[in-house]
């Protein structure tokens, strides 16, 4: 979202059927957990740049995604001569948890003591056994899942995270969905990396700006923002967080439905007067994603 299992645990007991990888174009991959629950199922994504590599978001962690990445031949090991950089867009624990597996992580930095400290209001740690469709491995107990302590350095809204030869991802701090979401552009390819900022929800207003650590007045000033910048930077394709791949205009579309459906200041009223509901519900496990069956 454990008395946690800690990564020497999890990594004698790595079961690489756990992932499923597939090449979205050269030099690019999608990682997914088929076995967890599709509403919080995480997008990994994987860059390999001219001299280095980069994952995007790192899913739930209860099984070892460096470890995977390495036997699929898609990264060097630790000791290899690539780099390969973990990148969190945000630090709820769909994305974050398996970022305990790499050396090099990377977070926003108001989010970077949630993550070295595993804040577990910052982290969520909503799973349930229901969520699971087989074992991670033999004797995983849900009851004492979380996001465990990783070290982690912060990035800022515009900095660049350079993969040789002239290459770079650019970070754009997007706040709302948390206060530490950041979505990444590839000028190379015209991409955008967006995490939990937009996907495929049916339509926008279901968006998730309610979570404990959400801010719906940061929320509707970033999807403008976004939506503006989108257009004029001519992106060529955008890879969320969850759900398929969605193209540029069904992007825009999503985040213009998302600011219309909130632009009133009764609903910027609501959110806070929900605040605390909404984190009862989390602490109850009551929680459920807005454009989940």
């Amino acid at each position: 979202m454990a008395d946690g299992q800690d990564s020497a645990s999890l990594d004698d007991l790595e079961e690489p059927s756990w992932f499923v990888t597939k090449r979205i174009r050269e030099g690019l991959y999608l990682t997914q957990e088929p076995y967890f629950f599709e509403g919080n199922r995480c997008n990994i994504w994987l860059i390999k740049g001219p001299h280095k590599d980069v994952v995007i978001d790192t899913g739930i962690g209860v099984q070892n995604l460096r470890k995977h990445l390495e036997k699929e031949a898609l990264i060097d090991p630790i000791d290899g001569t690539r780099e390969c950089i973990a990148v969190l867009s945000h630090v709820h624990f769909d994305h974050s948890g398996g970022a305990k597996d790499f050396t090099n992580v990377l977070i926003h930095e108001l989010e970077v003591e949630a993550l070295r400290g595993a804040v577990s209001t910052e982290t969520l740690n909503y799973v349930k056994a229901s969520h699971f469709h087989k074992e991670p491995y033999k004797g995983f107990n849900v009851n004492k899942y979380k996001v465990v302590p990783t070290e982690c350095q912060s990035v800022q809204d515009g900095d660049k995270i350079d993969l040789g030869q002239g290459e770079y991802l650019q970070v754009i701090h997007v706040p709302g969905h948390t206060g530490g979401s950041i979505i990444i552009y590839y000028p190379k390819y015209s991409e955008l990396y967006v995490g939990d900022f937009v996907y495929e929800c049916t339509n926008g207003s279901n968006l998730l700006d309610w979570a404990p650590n959400s801010c719906m007045s940061h929320y509707l000033d970033s999807a403008r923002k976004i939506a503006q910048w989108i257009s004029s930077n001519h992106i060529q394709k955008v890879y969320p967080g969850h759900f398929e791949i969605i193209s540029p205009t069904r992007t825009t579309q999503l985040l213009e439905q998302y600011i219309e459906s909130r632009a009133g200041v009764c609903s910027r009223c609501c959110t806070g007067c929900l605040k605390p509901l909404v984190k009862m519900y989390f602490a109850l496990g009551c929680f459920k994603m807005k454009c989940c069956p």
